[in-house]
């Protein structure tokens, strides 16, 4: 054999050698968690879970990506904090709802009576499908029923005295009576 095809050969075992070890290599593989951040600006102000936005620009963000139950609301720089609320997943939008988004957020809201700010209903996440429909605490869930004559998704009470909280729905015909 020759200089030249031993080197050859040892270059083809080395090449087979590391073919192997990366065959037998453990692949990981991990899953992202999508941080949702959008920023929506209003013309006029709006209701949002627990408070009343003033006309402008605001960050929505899902608190926790992992979990994504809790939207948060800052200012329009992103570092004050000014609303967090919990959410449920609604119908899903078909495909050309989403096509006519054009990869922007969608909001919808509760209809409100004239000089009452509207409440904002559902949020479109750009990317999904399914929109995050926003869970008011009852009170206010109420008083928003009462105006808009439609039901609206609340939370009992129960969390607030340390029980664990339940999804419910202010009917309008009895806003003082929420049904499961």
């Amino acid at each position: 054999m020759t200089m030249r095809n031993l080197s050859s050969m040892a270059a083809c075992i080395a090449a087979v050698t590391l073919l192997a070890g990366a065959a037998a290599a453990p692949v990981f593989a991990q899953a992202g968690v999508v941080d949702k951040t959008t920023h929506l600006t209003f013309s006029k102000p709006v209701q949002v879970p627990g408070t009343t936005l003033p006309a402008g620009t605001y960050v929505f963000r899902i608190a926790n990506p992992a979990s994504q139950t809790l939207w948060q609301v800052f200012d329009a720089s992103g570092r004050h904090l000014l609303a967090s609320f919990f959410y449920v997943s609604t119908r899903e939008r078909t495909i050309p709802e989403a096509n006519r988004a054009h990869g922007k957020p969608i909001v919808r809201f509760h209809e409100t009576a004239q000089g009452v700010p509207p409440a904002v209903r559902v949020l479109y996440y750009p990317s999904d499908l399914a929109g995050n429909e926003f869970l008011y605490p009852r009170e206010q869930a109420e008083k928003i029923a009462a105006v808009s004559h439609q039901p609206v998704l609340a939370l009992d009470d129960n969390g607030a005295r340390g029980d664990v909280a339940r999804v419910i729905t202010v009917d309008p015909a009895a806003p003082d009576a929420a049904s499961k």
